[in-house]
């Protein structure tokens, strides 16, 4: 993982805490628009829930192929509306079950955006770059300690802990405002 102001290279990074995204910087001359996406899971997530959150994601991409092999393989067994009604029904059927084994986690993640978008030679940002950079910085440092056998599950839990409840999204609008009533105003 790279911080979002050295110009990481784009994919996706993950650790027990999360992801990071970073858009394809190549992408990003052509258009002028970056985006970076930091989720973090609620502390305790373990990776079975982790897996499950992975699996229901890319479901709808296995379950679309796997539902055209079906159609392949059934579809020359039965014939008019059950074959595609059987795949249908096969397909929700994953998407329901992915939906209800990861609802808890889904709704627990904290997510933070950041796009840039370069209009006329000015750059805007929308999202809290200061914040994504030092939740990336934190745990960059959090892996990187835990690696070198610097820290244990407990202190690791902690500082994890630290970063998620920073993007909780009370929180996030309460150091706004914060922030804002201590700015100084030109009259």
């Amino acid at each position: 993982m790279s911080t979002v102001r050295s110009g990481a290279i784009a994919g996706r990074y993950t650790g027990d805490w999360g992801s990071l995204e970073i858009s394809d910087p190549a992408s990003a001359r052509r258009s002028g628009f970056t985006h970076h996406r930091l989720e973090v899971y609620p502390p305790g997530t373990d990776s079975i829930e982790r897996r499950r959150l992975q699996q229901f994601r890319q479901w709808r991409v296995w379950g679309a192929l796997a539902a055209i092999v079906a159609d392949v393989i059934v579809g020359s067994a039965w014939q008019g509306w059950q074959a595609p009604l059987f795949i249908a029904v096969v397909y929700l059927a994953g998407l329901m079950l992915g939906a209800h084994a990861t609802k808890r986690l889904r709704r627990g993640i904290h997510n933070l955006n950041v796009a840039t978008i370069l209009v006329g030679g000015t750059t805007h940002v929308e999202g809290d770059v200061g914040l994504l950079e030092s939740c990336v910085v934190e745990l960059e440092q959090l892996d990187r300690r835990r690696a070198e056998g610097q820290i244990g599950p407990v202190e690791y839990e902690r500082v994890w802990t630290k970063i998620y409840l920073r993007l909780e999204p009370d929180a996030r609008h309460h150091a706004r405002v914060h922030n804002s009533e201590q700015s100084p105003t030109v009259d």
